[in-house]
């Protein structure tokens, strides 16, 4: 009897173990869903009656150097759609047809969006920047069909459309691998980012914090409300001050519009200090284009505008603009003087081959300062061969030629430096021809509109390379101190003094009676170089590099302006030049862009060639 009694109470101990184990683990299960994960099963349960919509926060603004903003926000229409639970295919078929209609959009499309919105019950943007048209029509929609509603927040707005697009930019949507690498940072599915230019390079710092809309919804996903208290405002992004000025960059824009090709770039910058004053590159687009609410509109943008920035990666013969260069070398170590005379009868005699001058009547005498005022190619065939091809393309690489100029912006070339060094590295060997191509800006040197316009602010300045910046400050949103961007020194070009004034005087001559007058300015000291650049694949490239000071001041603007198939460059780019400078010193000159026009044929368009073989012979280059 006592050794049962002993067995029955050790299993009411077991089972008192037991309960108080399983009341144990009731508990601790208790203060895991009471307190641990309370959050998030609230969240959950939320969920039943709320839907979280992201309100797009103002970008950061774009100002040009005196203020003026080239890129805003306004405040925009969205579509939006709240699913309920159990929504049937057939209604969200009808549903999208009628949407379709307003929307411009495919019924299928949106009929598998809005279904994608159903099975993962999570709000869903299903149009944006809508006209305020569209908006009163789709509004009507709202009473008929639960879910859909209408949500004002900020969208992008460029308020001078085709501005300085290259450099600015535009907003799109994300490609899939975008979306892999930005998720996880705070952007949705359907967020825009910059695509080019400024916008994509400054992505973070121009988004701003998206706020949060809680919305209160009843089963049928209509809208009962706001919940207020949960509400997360936005945040804007940081602004961002340039040194483009927009009185040079609209000159520059509109010069290259009306030009003969409607094809090129000019690139303006500050000798001083290497700023920007105007970067632009044609044929441009709108970037609002692709911010439309019509969806052919956005289509038609992303498959037919043109993002080719030709004014950083577009490369050219430089034809005779380089032939500066030439003159700065072989001043500069003595290979010849200005006084030292050629005798040109419009081509030269090199062994087996003839090379011919632009002006086939020939130029007759001349010495350094007439040679350079009339490109005179004869002159520049024999003081290269002077200088020799190694000197040549030394100097050229002095200049940044042949090396990107570092501007802060994807998709820069950085050209081809022509010479024996760089001829070397390929296996081939170097010839006399070839110096006589190179000494004109011919054979096998590139370069990128950047580059000249580089090359042209170190000539005004007396030797300094300075990085191109088009970022003259931040002014950041959250309370950061605003960071100044300071100009970079990237090498020192060192001439003899008389050699800069040579080179200085020439060009001066060159602007006031020679071949670059077109660009010239009552009250302004110009001095410059026309070129006109042989290029295989069609007509010939116009060239202009220029710089310009008040007299007694220090050069505050440089140039350079390339118009593709332009023909000369004193006809098609000159006066593009002379608009930008006039522009840099608040002088307006409305008759400059309009001037533009292809160069003539003529007496001047004669035929090339060469007689017997050897390097090939140049086009004719002015």
């Amino acid at each position: 009897m006592m050794r049962g009694g002993g067995a029955l109470v050790g299993r009411l101990k077991t089972l008192w173990i037991l309960v108080y184990l399983t009341g144990g683990g009731l508990g601790l299960r208790l203060v895991q869903l009471q307190i641990l994960e309370r959050s998030e099963y609230r969240q959950l349960a939320e969920r039943n009656r709320t839907q979280i919509i992201y309100q797009t926060a103002p970008r950061g603004r774009i100002y040009d150097r005196k203020g003026v903003p080239l890129a805003t926000n306004r405040p925009a229409f969205s579509l939006i759609y709240l699913p309920s639970k159990g929504q049937k295919d057939s209604d969200l078929g009808i549903l999208a047809v009628q949407l379709a209609r307003e929307l411009k959009q495919e019924p299928e499309d949106l009929q598998e969006t809005l279904q994608q919105a159903v099975r993962e019950q999570s709000a869903l943007r299903l149009a944006e920047n809508l006209p305020m048209q569209t908006m009163f029509r789709l509004k009507e929609l709202k009473t008929i069909y639960p879910g859909v509603d209408l949500i004002v927040e900020a969208r992008r707005y460029y308020p001078f459309g085709r501005f300085a697009s290259h450099l600015l930019g535009y907003m799109g949507k994300m490609d899939p691998r975008s979306w892999r690498a930005l998720k996880t940072k705070g952007y949705r599915v359907d967020s825009r980012i910059g695509k080019i230019g400024l916008e994509a390079a400054f992505e973070r710092e121009l988004r701003g914090r998206d706020g949060r809309l809680p919305m209160e919804v009843d089963a049928q996903g209509r809208l009962r409300g706001i919940l207020k208290q949960e509400t997360i405002p936005w945040a804007a992004g940081s602004n961002i001050h340039l040194t483009i000025d927009k009185a040079v960059q609209k000159v520059a824009d509109e010069g290259l519009r009306n030009s003969p090709t409607k094809k090129g770039a000019v690139v303006a910058l500050d000798p001083r200090d290497g700023a920007i004053l105007a970067l632009s590159s044609a044929p441009d687009f709108d970037p609002n284009a692709f911010l439309s609410s019509d969806h052919e509109v956005v289509k038609a943008a992303s498959t037919e505008v043109d993002e080719f920035n030709r004014a950083i990666a577009g490369t050219y013969a430089p034809g005779s603009i380089f032939k500066v260069v030439v003159g700065a070398a072989g001043l500069n170590e003595g290979r010849f003087t200005v006084n030292d005379s050629v005798y040109c009868p419009g081509y030269l005699e090199w062994g087996k081959d003839i090379f011919l001058c632009w002006e086939h009547k020939g130029h007759k005498r001349m010495t350094w300062f007439p040679g350079l005022i009339n490109s005179c190619d004869v002159y520049f065939y024999r003081m290269g061969l002077k200088t020799g091809g190694p000197l040549i393309e030394k100097y050229a690489r002095m200049f940044g030629l042949g090396s990107q100029t570092r501007v802060a912006l994807k998709g820069e070339k950085k050209g081809n430096l022509f010479g024996p060094q760089a001829r070397a590295r390929t296996g081939r060997s170097w010839y006399e021809g070839d110096t006589i191509n190179l000494s004109i800006g011919q054979g096998e040197m590139l370069v990128t509109p950047i580059q000249m316009a580089v090359l042209a602010a170190a000539i005004a300045n007396r030797g300094t390379i300075w990085r191109p910046r088009y970022v003259d400050r931040i002014v950041y949103a959250e309370g950061r101190a605003e960071d100044r961007q300071k100009p970079e020194r990237l090498g020192q070009v060192s001439l003899k003094d008389e050699v800069w004034q040579d080179l200085h005087d020439a060009m001066r001559l060159v602007i006031s009676s020679g071949t670059g007058q077109a660009a010239r300015v009552t009250g302004l000291d110009v001095a410059g170089k026309t070129g006109t650049a042989q290029n295989p694949a069609g007509p010939d490239h116009a060239w202009f590099i220029a710089f310009a000071a008040r007299p007694g001041e220090l050069p505050a603007v440089a140039v350079a302006v390339l118009v593709e198939n332009g023909g000369h460059g004193s006809s098609a780019a000159g006066p593009i030049a002379r608009a930008v400078m006039m522009a840099a010193y608040g002088m307006e000159d409305k008759k400059a862009a309009a001037l533009a026009k292809p160069g003539p044929a003529g007496p001047n368009a004669i035929p090339y060639g060469a007689r017997g073989g050897g390097a090939p012979m140049p086009l004719r280059i002015r």
